[in-house]
């Protein structure tokens, strides 16, 4: 009998691999052997099918859930398609225009951009759109301003270069005056653009603390307005949209109790904000061989590290200002969804998500 070269048996095995996983995450059925006989057109005879698929189940890539069903992949098997496919992504350029539309009108305030984000990756996706903001703590400010209200009521707008946008009431311990206002502005963003939000107190104190005694009357003011400012370095945002698509997979995912548990994740959103987070410092990292762009993140199943997504998959990338990662987008979906298409999409609309931000700062540089 004639021995066939190990590359030969390997690629065999690969392509059968392949096709079943295929099959499998478009139909959401077990695949048999007789199936593959018949529509995989690999030439292979309905034994040499069974050893194969044998060898798949043992080796951990495939799963039998009863003795007389087809075989259906593991989570391993999903990594496997998920590894081969991470270099050959494509995203149909029909998609792209219908992506680049959602943007054409000017998002003006980065929260806007990034809940627009997350219902896009939904409504593409059929699953749930997931966009972590970037990290407050660490933004850099462009500008803030007092508008008075009455009496001792002003409020506050804070704008970080990155483009998020904060407002928020502040009731002082006196009355200012529209002279103090106006003098105020023009003080901090002459002194705080370019500082960090929990440095922004340090940098204007100082500067207040050399001024000539009719500044001084505004110490005060600066000191309580820029103690608020500290308030606001709140846990980062996190925009989910489509949670409900997920109800979709509950066949996927088991009994109610599972999904009921997935749904509480969703609602409390701290362990989603917890795993993106896990992403974005993966993303902060440096990356091989020079790499100008993260590449896509795939985890499978238990590969999340939370229990309740274990028959989900999560498809993951950062975006980035001044070439610095700041925050992560993505879809969590069916362990049957279409990994090329999903890992395009999450790494097409990182781009965008970079190059709106880096646009906001040339048109305030041009104006």
């Amino acid at each position: 009998m004639r021995q066939l070269k190990p590359e030969v048996v390997e690629s065999r095995k690969k392509n059968l691999l392949q096709w079943v996983i295929h099959y499998y995450i478009k139909n959401s059925r077990p695949v048999s052997s007789s199936l593959i006989a018949e529509e995989a057109g690999m030439g292979l005879s309905p034994a040499t099918i069974r050893s194969i698929l044998q060898e798949l189940e043992d080796e951990g890539f495939l799963h039998q859930p009863h003795t007389s069903s087809g075989r259906q992949p593991t989570d391993k098997g999903y990594r496997f398609f998920v590894d081969y496919i991470i270099d050959v992504q494509r995203l149909a350029s029909g998609e792209k225009e219908r992506i680049e539309s959602q943007y054409r009108d000017r998002i003006d305030e980065l929260d806007t951009l990034l809940s627009e984000t997350s219902k896009l990756l939904s409504k593409v996706s059929h699953g749930a759109g997931l966009v972590l903001s970037p990290q407050m703590k660490d933004q850099r400010l462009r500008r803030l301003e007092l508008i008075p209200l009455s009496g001792k009521n002003v409020l506050a707008i804070l704008v970080t270069e990155a483009g998020l946008v904060r407002h928020w009431p502040i009731r002082l311990n006196f009355a200012p005056s529209a002279r103090q206002i106006n003098v105020l502005n023009r003080f901090l963003n002459d002194h705080i653009r370019g500082s960090s939000i929990k440095d922004a107190q340090t940098v204007v104190m100082a500067h207040l603390q050399k001024m000539e005694s009719e500044f001084r009357e505004l110490t005060g003011l600066a000191d309580e307005l820029l103690r608020e400012v500290g308030k606001i370095i709140t846990p980062e945002a996190l925009y989910v949209e489509g949670a409900d698509n997920i109800l979709s997979y509950a066949e996927d995912i088991g009994d109610i109790s599972m999904v009921q548990s997935l749904m509480r994740v969703f609602n409390e959103k701290r362990r989603l904000t917890g795993l993106l987070e896990h992403e974005l410092g993966r993303g902060q990292q440096p990356q091989k061989g020079g790499a100008l762009r993260p590449r896509t993140h795939v985890s499978i199943g238990a590969e999340s590290g939370l229990p309740e997504l274990r028959d989900l998959s999560l498809v993951t990338t950062t975006y980035k200002y001044h070439d610095r990662v700041v925050g992560v987008l993505g879809i969590l979906g069916s362990k049957r969804m279409e990994y090329s298409r999903m890992m395009s999409l999450v790494d097409y609309l990182g781009d965008i998500v970079s190059r709106q931000m880096a646009a906001w700062e040339e048109e305030d540089l041009g104006g």
